[in-house]
């Protein structure tokens, strides 16, 4: 049985803006080494600054922070 492969908001807000890390982590205010420590974590996006990531990415909130739109 295969285990189906979990895309990380991270990994969805790189793909989306389409440039590295680096290049991400100055459209959205932070350091290279936030974002590398945010993929460590597992790669969820810090909500307090939800907009940010949404202007620099292009991607909804839905799908930039799927745990808040869980279906109940």
């Amino acid at each position: 049985m295969s285990k189906q492969q979990h895309v990380t908001p991270l990994a969805k807000a790189l793909s989306a803006a389409k440039c590295s890390q680096k290049e991400l982590a100055e459209r959205v205010g932070v350091s290279p080494q936030a974002i590398s420590l945010l993929k460590k974590r597992g790669g969820n996006l810090p909500l307090r600054s939800a907009q940010v990531w949404v202007k620099a990415t292009g991607l909804s909130l839905e799908e930039l922070y799927p745990q808040l739109y869980k279906a109940a």
